[in-house]
């Protein structure tokens, strides 16, 4: 595979006003831990493992269809849940499947009470290769529980933007290769609509677990 094929976007929470978010391209196989210091709350007063925004994200009212070809409201549906929402794509060689196994581990340390309350929703960012069928398999090897979305690449780009997740269009490399730059961090988007919370690549599962415990 051509290494530019497994160059995705790393996310650096930033304190803008509108709580944009700031990128950093490098590879998939090095996670970056770097996290603007301005961006969070400190770790030494937040009571989280992962990262605690200084301003919530909303969850995106938003439309798009899942993997059994049925339209699905991302907002509707996360009423009264805690709802685990990642952008990124079947082929991904290492950060896409790591990260769905850290959330299934993390959910199989919780009681089944807890994790019953706790909703992962995977949002493709190459909706070509990634049709519903292909979403389910894939998904189902870590949790049949777990929730694919797709759309047109317009659609996943709006979500993702108002997830404050960068994502980029899947690009065809003249080699035949396919980039999919996307942004790899797990927004915890809580009952209330927002999500307090990120982890970013590389947060341990039972750090995970910890997490999803205080927001339950």
């Amino acid at each position: 595979m051509n290494p530019r094929s497994t160059r995705i976007a790393r996310l650096v929470p930033m304190a803008a006003a509108i709580g944009a978010l700031a990128v950093l391209s490098t590879a998939c196989a090095s996670p970056s831990q770097e996290v603007a210091q301005s961006s969070q709350v400190s770790t030494q007063q937040s009571k989280y493992k992962g990262t605690e925004l200084g301003m919530p994200t909303p969850i995106p009212a938003v439309t798009l269809t899942d993997f059994n070809g049925k339209p699905y409201d991302l907002k509707a549906n996360a009423a009264g849940k805690l709802t685990l929402v990642y952008f990124g794509y079947t082929h991904c060689p290492d950060e896409c499947p790591t990260t769905m196994a850290d959330l299934a581990s993390a959910l199989r340390l919780l009681p089944a009470a807890k994790a019953a309350k706790v909703q992962v929703v995977f949002v493709t960012t190459d909706p070509d290769r990634d049709t519903g069928p292909v979403l389910k398999a894939w998904l189902g090897k870590f949790n049949p529980d777990f929730i694919g979305l797709t759309g047109t690449v317009a659609q996943v780009d709006d979500t993702a933007k108002l997830a404050a997740t960068p994502v980029a269009p899947p690009v065809k490399n003249p080699d035949g290769s396919i980039e999919v730059d996307h942004g790899t961090q797990v927004n915890a988007f809580g009952t209330d609509g927002l999500a307090h919370v990120v982890w970013l690549a590389g947060v341990a599962p039972k750090d995970i677990a910890h997490d999803i415990d205080l927001l339950t």
